[in-house]
């Protein structure tokens, strides 16, 4: 009876176990071996040979998490938390039910069995849609020579991206939706917005390692803007407060570029006009760049019609202000108030605009 009795009670608790795992089944035309599947982390939970196109792969059911599914071997910056995912397209999951079944082609993935999954596939497909179409008109104005509409493009398209990415974001904090967006968010939105967003997460924001890594990031830069500044390939001040230049009873953007740098090029025309508009009403600007000649420098200084100060030491990525300030790409910007204190990061195109706007309405 007891042996009986026991049985039962085994039976009851693996029934129990399976009743919260879910089974996701895939076909897919990639000629790869295996399937992988991981969580926000990167931590691997499953692996899965596939057979005749085909494979089955296993979770716990957590309408709370996110999973991605990733075709062959993991990329080695999978779970860092810089980590780029050029030219990696891993499919993400919310495995909120028992049964899954996507099916993966060249094209956008189609899920079904789970509501929560095709909301990100459709949220992914909006972005896809909305960034090609601005890429067919911006190569249009490139062809007619009209630099300026491409630039009003590609502003008027982040504004978009950021717009939508908050409606989800508010929509879905507490899920992996909630994280995708604010992913697509990190690069656009300042400091102060984006560790406020970060705090109002749930369980999937908290477990993504990129969004992670750039909260604390954001978290550890110093109040003050403390580096070595360097004029002219000579020492002006070693680790010290900008005392010339900042902290003086006005806001000043600290602008880190590079002649050799296509995307700040693009940028400069932002910043220029931003610093026409407010320069009369105490706005300044100060360029830090990350060139590792002086010529190019000096001379893009000049062509690019950038008339503030300009400091460098010419040690390309070796600068301080990448150690200090872990600046691992440019264009890249800090806004820092009449007390000296950083007030918001990576202000580009729209973003400065505004602000500046809030700052001197």
């Amino acid at each position: 009876m007891k042996r009986i009795l026991f049985a039962l009670m085994a039976l009851a608790a693996l029934c129990a176990c399976n009743d919260n795992v879910c089974t996701i089944s895939g076909t897919l035309t990639d000629p790869v071996d295996t399937v992988r599947l991981v969580d926000m982390s990167g931590q691997l939970l499953d692996v899965a040979a596939v057979k005749d196109g085909t494979f089955t792969l296993k979770c716990e059911i957590d309408p709370e998490a996110g999973v991605s599914i990733i075709r062959g071997e993991l990329p080695d910056w999978f779970g860092s938390a810089f980590g780029p995912a050029e030219g990696y397209d891993p499919i993400a999951l919310i495995p909120d039910a028992k049964k899954i079944s996507v099916t993966i082609t060249d094209s956008v993935p189609v899920v079904s069995g789970s509501p929560l999954s095709q909301e990100i596939q459709d949220f992914q497909q909006w972005i896809m849609n909305t960034a090609f179409e601005s890429v067919e008109k911006a190569i249009m104005l490139e062809d007619a020579g009209d630099t300026i509409g491409v630039q009003n493009l590609y502003n008027e398209l982040e504004k978009q991206l950021v717009n939508r990415s908050r409606e989800v974001y508010q929509e879905h904090k507490a899920d992996a939706i909630g994280a995708q967006a604010l992913g697509l968010m990190l690069e656009f939105i300042d400091r102060d917005e984006f560790i406020a967003l970060y705090e109002q997460g749930g369980k999937a924001v908290k477990a993504d390692a990129q969004l992670g890594g750039y909260y604390e990031h954001l978290k550890s830069l110093p109040e003050e803007a403390v580096i070595t500044l360097l004029e002219n390939g000579e020492v002006k001040k070693e680790r010290g407060i900008f005392e010339d230049y900042v902290g003086v009873g006005s806001y000043t953007l600290v602008d880190f570029w590079a002649s050799w740098c296509g995307p700040c090029k693009n940028e400069m025309p932002n910043v220029v006009a931003a610093y026409k508009k407010y320069h009369s009403k105490g706005f300044n600007v100060v360029g830090l760049s990350f060139d590792r000649e002086k010529e190019p420098w000096v001379k893009a200084i000049t062509d690019w019609d950038m008339p503030w100060v300009h400091l460098s030491d010419i040690k390309y990525w070796n600068s301080l202000a990448a150690e200090v300030y872990n600046v691992n790409a440019i264009p890249d910007n800090l806004l820092i108030d009449p007390t000296g204190k950083v007030v918001a990061r990576g202000l580009r195109g729209q973003r400065l605009a505004d602000k500046l706007a809030e700052i001197y309405q």
